[in-house]
């Protein structure tokens, strides 16, 4: 077989299995004789079924959803939340508002764990190539990416819903050889889901951060976190949709880093203002919700006065 074909090794593992005559066209919904085809759009619906226990978890609302497109391919770029818990919801959640499903792109060290993998599968996610996302785009998909990536959800709660996407300029041009508009999402509360108990930068001194620093990367070294045992806190998920962000330029305009570079600060800047803004709108909130709580009372303590 090896002689038969030449490829890397990454895409040889698979390849049998892609053209195989067995492998699913179009997906089967269903179990045993009930199983039945259908469209790919009923299969995403039936897996989010799945998990909308987060649903009733977290009782998650989204803002501006009327700005995401309903039939043109679009770039969602978003904050990442908590080991990224919190994209169910958020997928079920844009599902709802408009009926399509949206393609996730994934880490490589995700992909590697058989569990993990199997599940962000189910979801609709691939692992982020570049040259994949931009056909799905050009087939006027939706298709999310977290920026950030892992460094930015396992950083310490000190730089929580603070960007970091300074190395990311990947999606910037994806965004232009596609030629479709990157709307930004602000997640507020995702990364309220658990506690940290260690610090990044301590785990890192310990055997297992060295161990995972050599076998995988620094930016891989995890926190520890504390939940309800491994379930998140039920935290107030809001989710803020910004108006699409649309480039003037060319294809072309990919291999230039200098414009590559001030487009990626551009889109960063209306990204974290979105997740200001939506921190201060909570927080607003909050302290009416007090001043309220705080009025109710004194009013009883006046009757009870009163009374006396």
């Amino acid at each position: 077989d090896v002689n038969e074909y030449w490829m890397c090794d990454h895409g040889r593992l698979l390849y049998k299995d892609i053209v195989t005559e067995a492998r699913l066209a179009e997906p089967t919904v269903g179990a045993g004789e009930e199983r039945s085809t259908g469209s790919w759009e009923r299969a995403y619906a039936r897996v989010l079924q799945g998990v909308s226990f987060l649903r009733h978890w977290f009782e998650p609302t989204i803002s501006g959803a009327e700005h995401i497109p309903r039939t043109e391919g679009a770039l969602i770029v978003t904050n990442h939340g908590h080991f990224g818990m919190d994209l169910p919801v958020l997928l079920s959640l844009v599902l709802d508002a408009t009926g399509r499903p949206v393609r996730s792109l994934g880490d490589r060290v995700v992909f590697a764990a058989p569990f993990f993998r199997e599940l962000i599968h189910r979801l609709g996610a691939i692992e982020g190539a570049p040259d994949a996302a931009v056909e799905l785009l050009r087939d006027d998909q939706l298709v999310l990416v977290y920026p950030g990536g892992a460094r930015e959800a396992l950083h310490d709660p000190e730089n929580a819903y603070r960007l970091e996407w300074e190395n990311s300029h990947g999606f910037i041009r994806t965004a232009l050889r596609a030629q479709k508009p990157i709307l930004p999402i602000a997640g507020i509360g995702n990364e309220e889901l658990y506690v940290q108990v260690v610090s990044q930068d301590r785990v890192r001194e310990t055997g297992v951060g060295r161990f995972v620093t050599k076998l995988l990367g620094e930016k891989y070294v995890p926190s520890l976190y504390m939940g309800l045992g491994p379930i998140p806190f039920p935290s107030d998920l809001h989710y803020i949709v910004g108006e699409p962000i649309r480039f003037e330029q060319g294809p072309e305009a990919a291999d230039d880093p200098e414009l590559v570079a001030k487009l990626h600060r551009e889109v960063t800047d209306v990204a974290q203002r979105l997740i200001d803004e939506g921190l201060q709108a909570r927080e607003g909130s909050e302290t009416e919700e007090r001043e309220d709580a705080s009025g109710v009372q004194d009013d009883s303590s006046e009757k009870r006065r009163r009374v006396i």
